[in-house]
């Protein structure tokens, strides 16, 4: 008894010593499209919810090792929201600035009555950190009567720096070039 009067005041200083772990630092998407592709182009568009791989679909953002099939999962950098939901938003606020005429949302339910509507499965997403982002995915534009009619495959590659903010600006800037090639599909 007298050991745990000794050791518990211990440990209660000890916490009070050392202060709160670190906090950590949530990121978003954000439009990065600049040029207009079309402003004739009139049409409404869903963008449905991206899919992710499962391991890349979480709150904490995850970069690969160097040469390895190895990950890492930061607990102190963490998406805002879900990613896959933050990515729908940046596709459809870029193609809103891409195509400004048309009528661009989230396909939130299938009861709205769109002309096109936007699928993307990523197959690939990943960050080497002071070294490069990958984005590897297919897109599907269907029209009103679900009929298929494009099914295209998407890949390119930047260069970031070391910070988990290069990596989410990396990220921004490879949604942009994926809606501005969806953009110009749409318009032809």
């Amino acid at each position: 008894m007298k050991l745990l009067k000794i050791i518990l005041p211990c440990l209660l200083l000890g916490a009070c010593m050392f202060g709160r772990s670190k906090s950590p630092t949530y990121y978003t998407y954000f439009p990065m499209a600049t040029t207009v592709v079309s402003a004739d182009y009139t049409a409404a568009v869903g963008v449905n919810r991206v899919q992710l791989p499962k391991y890349m679909d979480r709150p904490q953002i995850v970069t690969q090792q160097p040469n390895s099939p190895q990950v890492n999962i930061s607990e102190f950098n963490r998406w805002a929201e879900h990613p896959s939901l933050l990515a729908a938003r940046a596709l459809t606020d870029n193609l809103s600035v891409l195509l400004p005429a048309a009528q661009v949302k989230l396909n939130k339910s299938n009861a709205e009555p769109f002309d096109r509507v936007i699928s993307v499965e990523v197959v690939r997403l990943d960050a080497v950190l002071g070294q490069q982002a990958q984005l590897v995915a297919w897109y599907t534009v269907k029209n009103t009567d679900k009929k298929t009619l494009l099914q295209q495959k998407f890949s390119a590659t930047v260069q970031i720096g070391k910070t988990y903010e290069d990596l989410v600006k990396g990220y921004n800037e490879l949604l942009a070039q994926l809606s501005t090639e969806i953009a110009g599909k749409l318009i032809q």
